[in-house]
């Protein structure tokens, strides 16, 4: 069972405990004389101590997952559950035995005392289940002081309530006239406006944590981004003025080429192969223009909106541009609305595939069509005979492979070199099917693979923003090439004048049944050949032992230590978002803008612990900077050094990795799944002294996600 199951496993039992809980506290207190409920309490009972204690046996196997699968579960959980549970037993089950065998007959000499504190150890522990359910569903694994004080509060007030309510106070009333002397009669005094005024307590404080909460979600609402202070400031050092995110444009080579783009964003309708019509936003076709540079050239791209109402920018994923340029709404730059334009200016510094797509209200946006892709190529590097940019994409509900939702035909002579660009433009994952030729996996997310190998019957597995690029030398015969994401659409390389270059009956032709579900998939941190050990920068030895992020990209050059560690939990919460309750998805277990920002000063090299406690792949996506993958699931990478800039955490998985702070600004931290980032999963990294002007919602209207 791996850990993604455990935690299905452990959250199944809470329900279900807590649920047992509840019954064994309901039949309990309304246990009458020679009442079958006796029985049907102690089953409940019983069952839940038992669920309980299972609940507690799950916990070593979550940790040797990571502790930060069970760390709240340990350290709050376990004595939340274990001191009323055991109180419950001790109190409960022989209460409940006498019962049984005694029916009401009393058998101690305080048989109401006896059965008040059995039925109040049996609420306390119900009352503790429920709140184990809170901790999971609301408060998460990073619980603050206040939400916990709120928590002890509600179970301590429970009990309090069901004393109140269930068990009256014993009093003397007066005697009647004409009774003899000292004949005061024993009666019951009833609390009901007692346990009223706590149950009112309860609810307040639970409506004024949710309006607190509410607040929280709102805040970031019209306001700008401030500036990181630094983990690297003295106490009483005065910071200088904050540098603002539009400053920091970069520098472009001299005397250097520079290729002008012009793009249109425009909603219009789309007719595609198929003779299916949907309506788009696009920035004048679909994908959008094909963007491509040569290392060392400067791109120079010019906006419009002509018509989208949401407003549009350009983010040109996995490209490391200066942080000016990188296309977020409301934090580098305002949204460009209908009428409006913007120049985005960088130089081409990094060859390799990635996309460019919108980053205001990109969920939509890029779910419409607001996306193209961007290569850029090495001058003096040898080009593929054949080239083939593969972008897949699900515009609303029609997949398409580049721009079609049928058969695409390219023609490449035998014994040519072929390359495949593919690109997931999608939130989802997408597995793509090479059939008709071995093929080698030569670069991922624009980085080239070390040595790769031939690979046959794998299955190549994109998250959502991913590129992999493969390489096959052209064989006498067609390739084919297929996605789990666009069952109808397939490219076609064959060779000139083949009998299959018309089409037609590769277009009849599907991908074998199951195909997608029992090809194995290539686990790239398998692949390729590692590089040699590089001595540390400067003598420096990394902390724990753990190999540090190469100088370079390419995994060449002397590698710096690591300087900052930090974890990203990511989960899903109750939360408001942008004012609204929902299921959010969380980073730590809050929702944006209330994650709080990974900061950092330029030089740092950070090591980051990515957890997925859902059961969702999460492709978390930094922007401006690539990462080093140290590992997964506590295993080391066997092949060729992986410098990701979006990485796949599939559910139960931990990722370590690390990140060089070398690109000043501002910088969205997101998953790519640009729902789950709408509704929480975001966060910044900031630079030390970095601000930006830009604000969020407010008039501007932007919206990144």
């Amino acid at each position: 069972m791996n850990t993604s199951q455990l935690l299905a496993v452990d959250l199944l039992l809470s329900f279900v405990s807590a649920g047992a809980w509840i019954g064994a506290a309901w039949m309990s207190a309304s246990l009458k004389d020679k009442s079958r409920r006796t029985d049907l309490a102690l089953l409940l009972l019983g069952t839940a101590v038992a669920l309980t204690v299972g609940r507690y046996a799950l916990l070593p196997a979550l940790v040797a997952g990571s502790w930060w699968f069970a760390s709240e579960r340990i350290t709050i959980n376990v004595p939340l559950t274990a001191i009323p549970a055991a109180w419950a037993a001790a109190a409960g089950v022989p209460f409940l035995l006498r019962r049984r065998n005694t029916g009401s007959k009393p058998v101690t000499p305080d048989p109401g005392r006896s059965r008040e504190w059995a039925v109040l150890a049996i609420v306390a522990a119900a009352a503790s289940a429920v709140a184990s359910l809170a901790l999971t569903f609301v408060l998460g694994p990073f619980p603050s002081l206040w939400s916990l004080a709120v928590v002890l509060f509600m179970v301590a007030a429970s009990v309090l309530t069901a004393k109140l309510a269930l068990f009256p106070q014993t009093g003397q009333v007066a005697p009647r006239s004409g009774a003899a002397p000292g004949g005061g009669a024993s009666a019951v005094v009833r609390r009901p406006t007692a346990a009223a005024a706590v149950a009112g307590l309860m609810i307040c404080t639970a409506l004024g944590s949710g309006v607190f909460a509410w607040l929280g979600s709102r805040s970031a609402d019209g306001a700008t981004i401030t500036a990181a202070v630094g983990h690297h400031s003295s106490a009483g050092v005065a910071m200088k003025d904050p540098t603002p995110v539009t400053s920091l444009v970069g520098d472009a080579f001299a005397d250097a080429v520079v290729r002008r783009y012009e793009l249109t964003a425009r909603m219009e309708q789309v007719t595609l192969p198929s003779g299916q019509t949907t309506e788009a936003w696009t920035y004048g076709s679909l994908p959008g223009p094909a963007l491509e540079a040569q290392l060392g050239e400067v791109m120079e791209v010019v906006l419009h909106n002509r018509d989208v109402a949401a407003g549009v920018t350009l983010h040109w994923h996995g490209y490391d541009v200066p942080n000016a340029m990188d296309g977020v709404a409301g934090a580098t730059q305002n949204a460009v609305m209908p009428g409006g334009s913007m120049t985005y200016r960088f130089a081409a510094a990094q060859t390799g595939t990635y996309w460019y797509h919108t980053h205001q209200d990109s969920a939509e946006g890029v779910r419409k069509g607001l996306y193209g892709t961007f290569v850029v190529h090495h001058p003096t590097s040898p080009r593929a005979d054949t080239d083939i940019v593969v972008a897949g994409h699900d515009l609303s509900g029609l997949g398409l492979l580049g721009s079609s939702d049928r058969t695409t035909v390219h023609t490449a002579t035998p014994g040519s070199s072929v390359r495949i660009r593919l690109i997931n433009t999608d939130s989802v994952q997408q597995r793509y099917l090479i059939q008709g030729v071995a093929f080698k996996a030569v670069a991922v997310d624009g980085s080239e693979v070390n040595q790769p190998q031939e690979v046959t019957g794998k299955l190549v597995r994109l998250g959502a923003g991913g590129r992999v690029d493969v390489a096959f030398t052209m064989p006498a015969s067609p390739v084919t090439v297929r996605s789990d994401a666009a069952a109808s659409a397939v490219v076609v390389i064959a060779p000139p004048g083949s009998a299959d270059a018309d089409s037609q009956e590769l277009a009849r032709e599907k991908a074998p049944a199951g195909v997608f579900t029992t090809t194995p998939v290539l686990d790239l941190l398998e692949y390729g050949k590692p590089l040699d050990r590089v001595e540390p920068l400067d003598g420096v030895e990394p902390l724990g032992g753990v190999e540090p992020l190469d100088r370079s990209r390419d995994g060449s050059g002397p590698v710096r230590p690591i300087t900052r560690e930090e974890v990203m939990v990511l989960d899903r919460q109750f939360r408001f978002v942008d004012g609204i309750p929902r299921y959010a998805f969380t980073v730590n277990g809050a929702a944006y803008p209330l994650v709080p920002s990974i900061e950092v000063a330029e030089g740092d090299t950070v090591k980051v612990t990515v957890v997925n406690r859902t059961s969702e792949p999460h492709p978390m996506h930094p922007h401006g900077h690539h990462m080093q993958v140290l590992s997964r699931n506590g295993v080391v990478p066997s092949g060729s050094p992986l410098n990701l800039d979006t990485v796949d955490v599939l559910p139960g998985e931990v990722w370590e990795l690390l990140l060089h702070a070398d690109n000043p600004g501002i910088w969205m931290d997101h998953c790519h799944n640009l729902d789950h980032a709408a509704e929480g999963m975001m966060m910044l990294l900031k630079y030390q002294g970095v601000s930006s002007p830009f604000v969020h919602g407010g008039q501007s209207h932007n919206r990144p996600e």
